[in-house]
């Protein structure tokens, strides 16, 4: 070997180090699904995703923080995993597999994927769908949106973020005073009612 020909090969060895971190940096960064940020207790990556996503459009960050911002996708977490029964489980399992079938029938994506008109709409049409449902022909179990609803919004509005920045909360026992006038710059009171 010449020294012409290890220059070259020395050049290209130190062109392939310094290159092959800046390709590895471009190529995860398409990566369009966000890292979690928590270890899930019932669900597994890919569901705490989904159920993440969904939260987010259903409470997402305004002027007041989005139901991420204070862990809500954890609460539905440890709600289904502690407090559910396995029915119900199966059911909210069961309800998450749907939601990416639908989601790849109708938009070629799974829900995690779709942009965030997407995600709202599809959401929207869910939510349609429940509202159009008669008393006779609704079904035995509850919808899996609602369930999933409720559970974003009793973590939400339960969060000691919301609570105690955001609402006037008065933690029970508490002063009972009755019929006071009330203030026109007081905020609603949450739990100083029995």
């Amino acid at each position: 070997m010449n020294r012409r020909e290890a220059i070259k090969k020395t050049g290209l060895a130190l062109g392939f180090a310094a290159t092959s971190p800046l390709l590895m940096h471009l190529i995860q960064s398409c990566d369009s699904k966000k890292p979690l940020g928590w270890k899930p207790q019932f669900f597994n990556e890919k569901q705490a995703l989904l159920v993440a996503a969904m939260a987010d459009q259903i409470l997402p960050k305004t002027g007041t923080p989005g139901a991420l911002d204070v862990g809500v996708d954890v609460f539905v977490d440890k709600m289904v995993a502690e407090v559910y029964s396995k029915k119900e489980q199966e059911q909210f399992l069961a309800g998450l597999e749907k939601i990416e079938k639908n989601s790849q029938l109708k938009n070629g994506k799974f829900f995690t994927d779709l942009d965030n008109q997407e995600q709202y709409d599809f959401l929207y049409g869910l939510e349609s769908e429940i509202q159009h449902l008669s008393f006779d022909s609704a079904p035995k179990e509850k919808p899996f949106f609602l369930m999933l609803k409720e559970l974003v919004l009793l973590g939400y509005f339960t969060s000691e973020e919301i609570m105690t920045k955001h609402l006037d909360y008065q933690p029970v026992p508490a002063q009972l005073i009755g019929c006071e006038p009330m203030k026109s710059n007081q905020k609603l009171r949450v739990g100083n009612y029995f």
